[in-house]
């Protein structure tokens, strides 16, 4: 029996992390990332301190009072905490964590992606490029639509939000948001609120 505390993550991830987890951990794996049925996830919980989930992993009161005594903490692999029952874990003695800004990001970087994949075309050049189809350049071939200068409208100006809009300032454009609350003039930074959509 190992001395280390036992955890069970629910997915798999990053071989690296898991080669970490084993070393300072008794690590429970799920190396075919399969998802766990509610009965499932109770007995593999079994001997556990701690669950790392991620955002597939619903923690309902029901399932949590199920869980086994030693399970102390739920440490959540994802940003939210919304698939979990917080008053019915902190009523159980369990504490729940989560990664806030972990994916802020990357997040922001994949919808400038497809912003700018959108504004330039980027799909249809690269399915003409995939199959060898692009024929030769002209002045008005797969122009697309320039974005400096161009207005950028975020619902939600949350933590990616904040993040993207640092993005797209960085490309010239003009920031407008609609949010449930205006945000101080310091995290604006110059973005122009709606109060309604």
């Amino acid at each position: 029996m190992s001395d280390k505390p036992a955890i069970l993550v629910t997915r798999k991830l990053p071989d690296a992390v898991e080669a970490r987890l084993s070393r300072d951990f008794d690590v429970r794996l799920n190396p075919d990332d399969l998802l766990f049925s509610t009965d499932e996830l109770i007995e593999r919980a079994k001997g556990v301190q701690g669950i790392l989930p991620c955002h597939t992993e619903h923690f309902t009161a029901d399932v949590i009072e199920r869980l086994p005594q030693e399970v102390k903490i739920i440490a959540n692999f994802s940003v939210g905490v919304d698939h979990v029952d917080l008053a019915a874990a902190k009523a159980k003695g369990i504490v729940v964590t989560n990664t806030p800004d972990v994916l802020s990001d990357a997040t922001a970087e994949i919808a400038m992606l497809l912003m700018l994949g959108a504004a330039r075309r980027a799909g249809e050049g690269e399915a003409l490029v995939r199959t060898q189809t692009w024929k030769d350049w002209s002045p008005s071939f797969m122009v697309g639509v320039q974005v400096t200068g161009k207005r950028f409208g975020i619902v939600g100006m949350g933590r990616v939000g904040q993040v993207v809009a640092d993005r797209a300032r960085c490309f010239g454009m003009e920031i407008h948001y609609h949010n449930r609350s205006r945000l101080s003039p310091e995290l604006e930074k110059g973005a122009i609120y709606h109060e309604n959509l």
